[in-house]
């Protein structure tokens, strides 16, 4: 099983486990024998958040036993500075501050809007549209 199955069926058994919690699966990934396992809410993730998701993830891994050989679990939030991925959590962060990155340019700004499939941003001097697959990063970034 390539890493890439073996992080899909870790997401379809992992994600109902984190739902039933209140929680939201934000990112799996496995390398290096580290399965890292990302969680979100409306609010913010709190070091209790992580204890109950390790917990319970690691009854159920220990059940289901998916990943052959030994391997370490750790649970986190996505971060200050998280990376954003799709409208939604575009849209839950308008008027935050973010750093974007397309093929061509790299850019500080806000998010101002979002509106149909695209992202609104506003500059110091411009506003600028971009659609999901136009960006090729963006992260918040903390505003000081």
């Amino acid at each position: 099983m390539s890493t890439e199955e073996l992080v899909q069926k870790l997401e379809d058994l992992i994600r109902p486990e984190v739902a039933s919690l209140g929680l939201d699966l934000y990112e799996v990934t496995f390398k290096g024998g580290t399965l890292k396992v990302t969680i979100d809410k409306p609010g913010g993730i709190s070091l209790d958040d992580c204890v109950e998701v390790n917990r319970a993830l690691s009854v159920l891994l220990d059940a289901e036993d998916p990943i052959s050989g030994s391997y370490r679990l750790e649970v986190s939030s996505p971060g200050a500075t998280r990376r954003l991925r799709s409208l939604k959590e575009f849209e839950y962060f308008v008027g935050r501050k973010v750093k974007v990155r397309t093929r061509d340019a790299e850019f500080v700004g806000s998010i101002a809007a979002v509106e149909g499939e695209s992202v609104v941003f506003a500059l110091d001097e411009e506003r600028r549209v971009l659609s999901l697959p136009e960006i090729v990063k963006a992260n918040l970034e903390i505003d000081i």
